[in-house]
């Protein structure tokens, strides 16, 4: 018996002496952001690594170095891209800090889930990395560009979708999210949009780096039927998204300031189309920004007939008032309430009607509430679900309660005294 402990014993130590297939640090590339392109129906891998010699004293003193390098492979998949970079690169990819898959617009319209399935096989990778479609173009395009005060382009491009929280005109979508929209019957995927635009050079005096004369947006949307790319929205109409999927969390909703009543007739606000118009001339715009939202999305049928509901619950405070109204009347503040309800309304319709008839697909997820609701129905509809749902009628109602004003409660153009 103590011979048997005693092997055993030393057995175990020779199996836990060490990781058997460990990597020394000096060994890896460590990617931060990678593209995926498709080039003569080959895929086109771009990874961001990081360069561990940089420093900021040898840039300064030699004019030369970077934070990161940019490197390609290409393959008949992912994974074989992967290694052909190895033929290139003196290092081996390690996608274990990866935040970032951006994707070529040829690539996502040719079908995702048949060409990703290394981004979820693979153990390094994290199930938390954003998913972006390069709008308009290849994603090596829009990699690279650094127009933030983040020292690493990928952490620009992280700190940029994250900032959803504060604009929604954008979407986060990650690896995890989009597979399970993938998989859920009556409801499409949509994920975010990156796009490389040029800006106005204020700083002439900061020497031309070649990148610095372009930024990268984030706004809008691209939607997906089933995992195959067939368009876009654009900022407003992704923000409407995001309202009936309840995915609010801040933001502004701006609209026409309602004119101040006088000798007891007041001016309707104009109509809009979609959340934030285009100024017309003597129209003013004011905003509210959003304290808490909540959605709630229900399904009716009757006598045969579908009928989509959204009712829309939000608490805000006063941004900015631009026009003649003092919200330090309670009618007035009612007034403002009632036009940014209709504003949030009229937005929700237009995206609402894109959808039903630009690509006939329900990318707000009615299907999941009319499965839910309906089990059995459901059982008989699903694969319709799509024809159904683009000749659906639509109902939306929206309240919004402002409870704050700020730290004025009069217009600053008022005069003392009148």
């Amino acid at each position: 018996m103590k011979k048997i402990v005693l092997l055993s014993f030393f057995i175990l130590s020779l199996l836990l002496t060490g990781c058997w297939n460990a990597r020394e640090l000096n060994e890896l590339g460590l990617t931060l952001v990678i593209g995926l392109d498709l080039v003569d129906d080959k895929v086109l891998v771009t990874a961001e690594v990081v360069n561990p010699t940089y420093s900021q004293q040898s840039s300064t003193t030699t004019g030369q170095g970077s934070y990161v390098k940019y490197v390609q492979g290409v393959g008949n998949n992912i994974y074989e891209a992967y290694r052909d970079i190895t033929l290139k690169f003196d290092r081996g990819l390690s996608i274990v800090h990866n935040r970032v898959f951006i994707l070529g617009e040829d690539f996502a319209k040719k079908g995702l889930v048949s060409q990703i399935d290394e981004l979820y096989r693979d153990v390094e990778q994290r199930e938390t990395a954003y998913l972006l479609v390069a709008k308009g173009g290849k994603a090596y395009e829009v990699m690279g560009i650094n127009s933030g005060l983040e020292e690493l382009p990928s952490n620009y491009i992280t700190k940029i979708v994250e900032n959803f929280k504060y604009n929604p005109k954008t979407v986060d979508t990650n690896l995890v999210q989009y597979i399970k929209q993938y998989y859920k019957m009556g409801h499409h995927s949509i994920i975010g949009t990156i796009e490389k635009k040029e800006k106005k050079v204020i700083d002439q005096t900061v020497e031309k780096t070649g990148t610095q004369d372009y930024e990268l947006s984030v706004i809008g949307s691209a939607i997906f039927n089933e995992d195959v790319l067939v368009g876009y929205l654009n900022g407003n109409d992704t923000k409407s998204v995001n309202f009936v999927m309840n995915k609010i969390r801040g933001g502004i909703i701006t609209f026409p300031t309602p004119t101040a009543q006088v000798e007891g007739s007041s001016t309707p606000p104009p109509p809009v189309e979609g959340e934030m118009p285009n100024k017309q001339k003597d129209q003013n715009l004011s905003s509210v920004i959003v304290i808490k939202n909540n959605t709630k999305n229900d399904v009716e049928m009757v006598d045969g007939n579908i009928k989509l509901k959204t009712k829309i619950e939000l608490r805000g405070s006063l941004g900015e008032v631009v026009g003649n109204i003092d919200v330090a009347e309670k009618e007035n503040i009612i007034k403002l309430e009632e036009a940014c309800s209709k504003a949030i309304e009229d937005g929700i319709k237009r995206a609402f009607k894109k959808a039903q008839k630009e690509y006939g697909i329900d990318i707000f997820g009615y299907g999941l509430v009319f499965h839910r609701k309906y089990p059995e129905e459901w059982k008989r509809i699903k694969k319709d679900w799509d024809e159904i749902f683009s000749q659906a009628d639509f109902e939306i109602e929206v309240n919004t309660d402002i409870i704050r004003t700020g730290l004025i409660n009069t217009p600053i153009n008022k005069i003392k005294g009148k």
